[in-house]
């Protein structure tokens, strides 16, 4: 298969098939849950997941680059580069609770070109193509109906572990937000958080990674599914880095940065 042939067409679905068989065979296997740092672990199954998605890649497109969060953190030179998260979530995922995900990402230059997001627990498989809309198990996904941040669910990513400088605001504007909004959640993943605001389950997500294997899938497929993605830098707020608000609609994120402004 060439380059140039995805994404497009059945190429991509033939991708996203595979990518999603791979998963569905790996996650039933027993692993082993190792540390990864304070407060942080991964398993055996992250590792095997992203080399195996990695090979399936590489083997089809010999000429792209590959960034893994696991064993492939380096970004490459090549002019097109995959972007995964083979468990997001991993914390979620051992302790039995379905909110883990599939993340793969297809970048060229500071373009993602195409995403996925796959939840096997819910049987929700999440698709995005540049320019031509998100879809949520093959059915494009609608226009979000809610208009107000006093009917919207907003969720915060985990107090980030790559940017811990903005766990001080982040904890504040939960604060703030909590008399505003109708309810606040933390999910413990990206992919979850990123499929749940695309497809208008909530409103709002709002986090403070860094990490382009988190940010790349979920943000094309929030704006292809028709939602505000708005960056602010930490500078003003005491915090390294920005933040990212990916929003239902620009009402709610005029509501939100309103409370931002005030802080």
């Amino acid at each position: 298969m060439k380059n140039k042939d995805f994404p497009s067409g059945h190429w991509t679905n033939a991708v996203v098939s595979e990518v999603v068989q791979l998963a569905d065979r790996l996650l039933g296997n027993e692993y082993e849950v190792m540390e990864k740092g304070r407060q942080d672990i991964v398993t055996t199954l992250d590792i095997q997941m992203e080399r195996e998605i990695k090979a399936l890649l590489l083997s089809r497109f010999p000429n792209d680059g590959f960034v893994g969060e696991e064993e492939n953190q380096t970004a490459s030179n090549h002019k097109r580069i995959w972007v995964c998260d083979p468990i997001d979530g991993t914390l979620n995922f051992t302790q039995g609770i379905p909110y883990f995900g599939v993340q793969l990402a297809l970048l060229e230059g500071d373009a993602v070109l195409f995403s996925m997001i796959y939840l096997p627990k819910l049987k929700e498989l999440y698709t995005a193509i540049l320019g031509q809309g998100a879809f949520l198990n093959g059915t494009s996904i609608a226009i979000a109906q809610i208009q107000t941040l006093e009917k919207s669910i907003v969720t915060f990513g985990d107090f980030s572990k790559s940017n811990p400088s903005s766990r001080t605001f982040q904890n504040e504007l939960i604060g703030r937000l909590l008399g505003k909004a109708m309810r606040i959640r933390i999910q413990g993943a990206s992919s979850v958080d990123f499929a749940f605001v695309s497809s208008h389950k909530n409103a709002v997500h709002i986090l403070f990674s860094k990490n382009v294997w988190e940010l790349a899938p979920g943000i094309l497929l929030a704006k292809e599914a028709g939602c505000v993605v708005h960056k602010f830098s930490g500078a003003t707020h005491g915090f390294e880095g920005e933040g990212l608000i990916i929003s239902a609609n620009q009402n709610i994120l005029d509501e939100i940065l309103i409370e931002i402004e005030k802080m």
